[in-house]
């Protein structure tokens, strides 16, 4: 069986390469690639939030209309404002002037220590929209901000549905493989532990572009991290068919090991002092 090296990848020792079960296994997608379910919340939360933001554009389009005929009106109001994240404030005011009644929300940023002190505002052409200056004077910081968030959440949302495709090709290489002898190597990663989850970022070839791709685990599921020479990597597996790396977990579910070949492997491992 002849398997190219993969650049920069580490040498493992013949003990550990010997170790790591030699018969015909089957590659098996993991949630640690990156779920389905996950994407698909992540979108989902994104797409609320992008509604959300364009659910402000009204509000501004009503302020802004009022702020180029504003005048000050005696009217009585009540309200409050609750500052979020230090900096960004949501004010749900109503306004009582004669015999118009307006609920107003409206929301923009800024470092807001206290109490908020508004004036009530009225368009001068027609008394029943009103408003207060707080809203006009942020007119413009709100429409800003309001249209670089639309942009930022769509921008997250093309990307998180890109990466969901992107995953759906590798579990489709993952399945595509057979049963086969497999390749033990350990490749250069990029590793993080966030959040309890040990997260293994690594380059992997697709359709003939080199992209990031990454695993993830918690600590019973986790990749397999080696440290050597300042450098970190990540063990992984990989088809002669393909030559494509896949990281290998802990519990070696990726390549539906016996519990006899994963005893015998990290007894192995720990002795070479990778674990």
């Amino acid at each position: 069986m002849d398997i190219l090296p993969v650049q920069n990848n580490l040498q493992l020792s013949d003990k550990v390469l010997n170790a790591f079960p030699q018969r015909s296994l089957k590659l098996t997608p993991l949630s640690g690639d990156g779920g389905m379910i996950r994407s698909l919340f992540l979108i989902v939360f994104l797409v609320v939030l992008t509604a959300f933001s364009a659910y402000q554009l009204p509000n501004i389009a009503y302020d802004y209309k009022i702020g180029q005929n504003a005048v000050p009106v005696d009217a009585d109001i009540d309200g409050s404002c609750k500052t979020n994240l230090l900096v960004i404030t949501n004010c749900k005011v109503e306004l009582r002037y004669k015999h118009n009644v307006v609920s107003h929300d409206f929301t923009f940023v800024g470092l807001n220590g206290g109490d908020i002190a508004v004036m009530p505002l009225m368009d001068a052409t027609d008394p029943s929209k009103l408003t207060v200056d707080v809203a006009v004077d942020n007119v413009m910081l709100r429409f800003v901000t309001t249209i670089a968030l639309i942009g930022l959440f769509i921008f997250c949302i093309f990307f998180f549905i890109r990466a969901q495709i992107r995953i759906s090709k590798i579990r489709k290489e993952l399945l595509s493989v057979g049963s086969q002898p497999l390749q033990l190597m350990a490749i250069p990663a990029k590793v993080i532990n966030a959040n309890r989850q040990i997260i293994a970022t690594y380059q992997r070839e697709l359709n003939g572009k080199q992209i990031s791709t990454g695993y993830s685990g918690k600590k019973t599921s986790a990749p397999i991290v080696l440290e050597s020479n300042g450098k970190t990597y990540v063990l992984a597996v990989a088809s002669a068919q393909q030559n494509i790396p896949y990281v290998l977990d802990f519990p070696m579910q990726r390549i539906q090991a016996t519990p006899e070949e994963v005893q015998h492997f990290h007894n192995v491992l720990q002795e070479e002092g990778i674990i």
